[in-house]
């Protein structure tokens, strides 16, 4: 029997999912009579998207199939030769009638698919094992920890006063790191610290320690203070031994070779800053031995003799004085991270506590669940818990696999290739691995593919070679730019990312890579500016190319760059179409909640609500509702000082109310919870067709929060300061805008046109890594930031610790980079910082620097073209790829009534509330116009309303009679034809002068000469609907769309 074990290196664009599908399929229709073969395959992925791409790629290879087309199938003629490869000759119209046969199956028993996340078998598995492992058998899975760790921290710090040993170690802490001249944020550094620890990442390290209870922590603490204290009094007394030596022979600093900068001078300056002098290199350290070594200074020769004598005396002190400092460094280190690996496992506790009390289970503890109680568990006994043997397994995204998740698969692994008729597959490219900082470990698969896996028997390694995605000289500058790379790197990555990355272009195009190089100023402003004004000329050569805004993407590392990027090009024109337009940008990652001024108002004004007596909460609610266009405040100095006067909160209230109409008094308002509060008064501040993204996402994290049950309004602010204030939306899409996003968020993308721009600066040096403490006992390991470099030389586990996890992130660079250039399919913008005068921190600088030219007078080319391409095959090539709308109507309901009689449940973001019976018919019809397209909607739509008690048998017949009335009436029939395409109450977001507007037309019909708006409203026509209908006309004019008709529907 051959062990069916195979690892499928897949570099970007490679065609990874089409070889899952194909290698899926092939596996199934292998063998006659088993449609039902799917159900014993799983595959898992690390997003929903990738999961639920494969199962729509899987459906529709089966239907083209199934088709009577099948003969001239390329797919399926491919999987025809793959398993002839395999030695399974099979005819096509067979292949076609089993084809027919699976899609039944899958149609049928669309959940036996088990193809998900990670996450999402894992959750399968644990709630499988729920009684083994002593949980509910209907506990809530959490995903969001945040909020828990949160109160966990809290819980944990109120025992500080209670329980001794906690209360003497923290007060210990702060007052250490005071009279070290350190200064603490206890409640935030443990809460970063907790948020770290939580992830399986560190789970090996922290099982290591978990008999660090409090008395060793006790112990170990005592003994590196003593030890450091002991280390520099005795540095401090060596130093003065030696200056003592030197009066008594009657010599000062300057009698000795180099003078202050001699040993004697070492001497002299370590008395005085407590620190010794040393260097980085270990060629500087020999340089300044060998100059000590040359006895005495110019002037005093003729003591040369006495010098020389006691020289080595001193150079033993002064080799002596540089160890203690080390060792002192070294122990502080390890010192300062006690206190947060201690604390963690209290933490964990009263994390445990919270989870128990409100039965429920974090998502990140799932992985360690498993590794502890089920990894030795029968692999049969597994398959019967789950319902479900698998016989093959595929394993996408493998570069992203944590070391925990591995060894939790490995008994399935295992026994999948010691069995026949089964096989494991895993995919990956550890050229993408990007997520080290949530738990990646690229080397699980570096060492499956180099052949270095502890396995019973080795995996086949199958390349991908082939580049479907990208123009052939984007192709071409990859190879050559990695293989150069390369060169940088130790033995295990030189292959992966030298000659076994080089592809072979499949893309008839030539493509386009650009170089910008932008002068390296000391004001950091500076860069963007000047590549913002390169990226305005590069945007509008592309439109003038046929391209679209949308087909342009400006990918970053991080949401700064997004901001400053999306803020400066949001100012700058470019002739689009013949006009001249402000460039559009649209973005997820630098849009985060707190840039929503109806939300800053809100938080405002809830931290008042938690603190009445504290008036500046209330000074800038009305602050930042002023600037919404909220409220109207013409003097607001004054006004503010007027309100101020009154002093109390409830008279403030009704003062507000009074100027301003704004509803601040919750005396009547029928409190269900704290969601049902906070969207009260959300509702009182936003202003319509503001903002409207911010408010839905912030109500759907608000949601999840409130399901914490017990969660109160000074715990939800205190998780809004720490955590959710910083978390990006999600942006409209179909807007016709230069993308601008996150390296990261690009993985998996491609996009037509991708501008790159580099900053050529030293990493941040900000992550923490395991450091081994061979000197403590019960102690393994401290989670610590990199060492000082100028003790590396010094000490060689400095040095090691260093220089490993410093390669790491070099690796994670050039991961990073890979991603980066390679997500581009015709052209390929870079904006490349010139290195400063002393240092260069960008590789592809060097790689690009005898590349640059040079004009007729000699001097470098700033802007150049890498390969030489005709104007015309610049031109867009790719086909512009056809929008789907679907229906969706969602709205922030603003006019619902602030104090209701009866409360009906609803929906978190909806509620409906009796009203006058003509005003609610009217808002019904309004919104199931809004969710149809054609007349064939409507019986569905209605019956849905129905199903879910919003309406009445009696309300369903009279609304569908209003509703027909309006799609049969002559005037307006013609919106609803069938075969249009409709968009439905979407948002239009634009960008101009640098500010983000949003609006949202009822009802968009796309004909082939233009755009038709209609709009619904209740109630008498009105000047001001007209207006509304004009500025919506406005707008897509300005996205570049023609509107060729307006219409307003009364209901």
């Amino acid at each position: 029997m051959q062990p069916d074990y195979k690892v499928i290196n897949a570099s970007a664009g490679s065609g990874k999912t089409y070889a899952l599908v194909q290698n899926l399929l092939a596996i199934c229709l292998k063998y006659p009579s088993q449609a039902d073969k799917i159900r014993n395959i799983l595959a898992l992925t690390f997003t929903n998207k990738a999961a639920n791409e494969m199962k729509h790629r899987i459906i529709d290879w089966l239907k083209k199939f199934s088709l009577e087309t099948y003969e001239s199938n390329n797919d399926l003629i491919n999987i025809e030769i793959k398993l002839k490869n395999e030695g399974f000759t099979i005819p096509l119209k067979e292949l076609h009638e089993r084809s027919k046969k699976m899609l039944d199956y899958v149609l049928h028993h669309y959940s036996t698919l088990n193809i998900s996340t990670i996450d999402k078998f894992n959750s399968k598995l644990v709630r499988s094992f729920a009684q083994e492992l002593g949980l509910a058998q209907n506990f809530n899975l959490e995903i969001n920890a945040e909020p828990f760790l949160i109160e966990a921290v809290d819980k944990m710090l109120e025992d500080i006063g209670e329980e001794n040993k906690i209360s003497e170690a923290f007060m210990d802490f702060v007052n250490y790191t005071l009279d070290n001249n350190d200064r603490i944020d206890l409640n935030k550094t443990l809460y970063n610290s907790a948020k770290e620890y939580v992830q399986d990442k560190h789970y090996f390290q922290l099982n290591e320690n978990k008999n660090f209870d409090w008395d060793v922590y006790e112990h170990t603490k005592k003994n590196l203070r003593k030890s450091i204290k002991e280390l520099r009094e005795d540095s401090l007394k060596i130093a003065d031994q030696a200056m003592t030596l030197l009066q008594e022979k009657d010599l000062n600093v300057g009698d000795f070779a180099d003078g202050k900068n001699g040993i004697g001078g070492f001497f002299e300056k370590f008395i005085d800053k407590k620190i010794p002098l040393l260097y980085e290199t270990i060629e500087q350290e020999l340089a300044r031995e060998e100059k000590i070594r040359k006895g005495a200074s110019s002037k005093s020769k003729n003591r040369e003799a006495e010098i020389l004598e006691i020289l080595d005396f001193l150079l033993d002190h002064r080799k002596k004085i540089i160890e203690n400092h080390v060792e002192a460094e070294k122990k502080e280190k390890i010192l300062n991270a006690l206190l947060p690996l201690k604390v963690n496992k209290d933490i964990q506790d009263k994390l445990a506590e919270i989870e128990q009390e409100n039965d429920l289970v974090l998502l990140s503890k799932f992985n360690v669940m498993i590794h502890e109680n089920l990894r030795k568990e029968p692999t049969a006994f597994i398959y019967e818990k789950i319902g479900t043997k698998f016989s093959h397994y595929f394993f996408d995204e493998f570069q992203d696999t944590s070391l925990l998740q591995w060894q939790n698969f490995l008994p399935l692994r295992d026994h999948a290739i010691s069995q026949e008729h089964m096989s494991f597959t895993l995919v990956g490219d550890p050229k993408q691995s990007i997520y080290r900082f949530r738990g990646g470990d690229s080397q699980l698969m570096l060492d499956i593919i180099n052949h270095k896996e502890n396995a019973p028997v080795k995996a086949k390694v199958e390349n991908l070679e082939n580049n479907y995605r990208s123009a052939k000289n984007i192709v071409d500058f990859n190879n050559k730019l990695y293989d150069y790379m390369s060169q940088f790197t130790e033995t295990e990555h030189q292959e992966i990312f030298g000659k076994g990355s080089h592809q072979k272009a499949k893309s008839d195009m030539e493509g386009r890579v650009r170089i910008n190089l932008i002068e390296n100023a000391t004001k950091k402003s500076q860069y963007y500016e000047s590549t913002s004004e390169k990226m305005r000329d590069d945007i509008e050569t592309c439109l003038a190319q046929g391209f679209r805004f949308s087909d342009i993407t400006i990918l970053c590392r991080g949401n700064f760059d997004i901001f400053t990027f999306s803020q400066l090009l949001g100012n700058q024109k470019v002739n689009y179409k013949g006009d001249d337009v402000y460039i559009k940008t649209i973005s997820e990652s630098g849009l985060t909640l707190n840039l929503s001024l109806t939300l800053l108002a809100l938080t405002e004004f809830l931290k008042w609500e938690e603190n009445p007596k504290n008036l500046q909460f209330a000074v800038k609610m009305l602050y930042y509702l002023k600037v919404l266009g909220r409220i109207e405040m013409d003097d607001f100095s004054n006004e503010i000082m007027e309100i101020l006067a009154l002093k109390t909160k409830s008279k403030m209230e009704v003062s507000i109310f009074e100027k301003y109409g704004l509803q601040l008094q919750s005396k009547d308002l029928l409190q269900l919870n704290l969601y049902n509060f906070i969207e009260h008064f959300l509702q009182e501040f936003s202003v319509k067709d503001k903002e409207t993204d911010f408010l839905f996402n912030y109500l759907e994290m608000l949601f999840a929060y409130s399901q914490n049950a017990g969660s109160t309004l000074k715990e939800f602010l205190k998780y809004w300061a720490e955590e959710a204030n910083s978390k990006t939306i999600q942006a409209s899409e179909n807007v016709d805008a230069v993308q601008i996003m996150t390296i990261h968020k690009s993985k998996g993308l491609e996009f037509p046109v991708v501008l790159l721009p580099m900053k050529n600066a030293a990493g941040s040096k900000k992550s923490s890594y395991w450091f081994e403490t061979s000197s403590e006992e019960l102690l393994s390991s401290v989670n610590v930031h990199f060492f000082d470099t100028t003790l590396e030389i010094y000490d060689p586990e400095i040095a090691t610790f260093n220089y490993e996890n410093s390669y790491q992130e070099k690796i994670d660079d050039f991961c990073l980079q890979y991603v980066a250039t390679t997500r581009a399919a015709e052209q390929l913008f870079f904006y490349i910082e010139q290195p400063n005068k002393t240092t260069n921190h960008l590789e592809i600088y060097d790689f690009l620097a005898s590349k640059i030219p040079r004009n007729e007078a000699g001097e470098l080319q700033l802007s150049f073209d890498l390969y030489r391409v005709s104007a015309e095959n610049l031109n867009k090539q790719t086909a512009q790829k056809s929008t789907e709308f679907t229906t969706k109507a969602i709205h922030l309901t603003m006019d619902k009534d602030k104090y209701p009689d009866a409360i009906k449940i609803a929906t978190p973001t909806k509620s409906y509330q009796n009203r006058v019976e003509k005003v609610r018919m009217g808002i019904f019809t309004h919104e199931i116009l809004a969710r149809i397209n054609t007349a064939k909607d409507v019986e569905k739509v209605l019956e849905s309303y129905v199903l879910e008690g919003i309406i009445t048998h009696e309300e369903n017949t009279e609304i569908k009679d209003r509703i027909f009335n309006i799609i049969h009436n002559e005037n307006y029939a013609t919106y609803f034809k069938e075969n249009q395409t409709v968009i439905n109450e979407k948002d239009l977001m634009i960008s101009e002068n640098g500010t983000s507007s949003i609006y949202r037309p009822d009802r968009l019909i796309e004909t082939e000469n233009g755009m038709i708006i209609i709009d619904f409203k209740t109630g008498d026509p009105q000047k001001k609907h007209q207006l509304q209908l004009d500025e919506y006309q406005s707008v897509l004019e300005k996205l570049g769309k023609k509107v060729i008709q307006s219409q307003i529907i009364y209901v």
